[in-house]
């Protein structure tokens, strides 16, 4: 009796490599969508499920695409990230979220707390794009 070593072909490992890139955006947009409805309705999802499952869910699968593509020898050029109009308005709705989680502080501390992070966006925003001016 012979027994035939068992390979798994470049075309599966191809499949289950965009497959996990369609399961990764996926994960991303429920994340998102969780994070919003928790701004909105402290309570109605964190109830439920726990965003650090989500989170291990993220990681789990960011490393099974980085396995993959290290296998696999696929690679990426570096794209230039462009200033994008909606960049405005994402900070904004991210600042709306941190103000909610925040009604239970002082208004000392809330000031504070919002200039701090407006501060690390900021620093945030100009990280990103400071390669543009090089």
């Amino acid at each position: 009796m012979q027994l035939k070593k068992i390979t798994i072909n470049k075309n599966i490992l191809l499949l289950t490599y965009k497959l996990a890139y369609d399961l990764l955006l996926l994960l991303l947009l429920t994340f998102a969508a969780t994070l919003a409805a928790e701004g909105l309705l402290p309570g109605l999802v964190s109830s439920k499920i726990s965003f650090s499952k989500i989170t291990i869910i993220l990681f789990l699968v960011l490393t099974l695409i980085a396995y993959l593509g290290k296998k696999l020898s696929i690679t990426y050029n570096k794209t230039k990230i462009s200033k994008n109009k909606i960049l405005p308005i994402i900070i904004l709705f991210s600042f709306l979220l941190i103000g909610s989680s925040m009604l239970k502080f002082t208004l000392w501390e809330n000031i504070s707390i919002a200039l701090i992070t407006l501060f690390v966006f900021f620093l945030f925003y100009e990280l990103i794009f400071s390669s543009e001016n090089e």
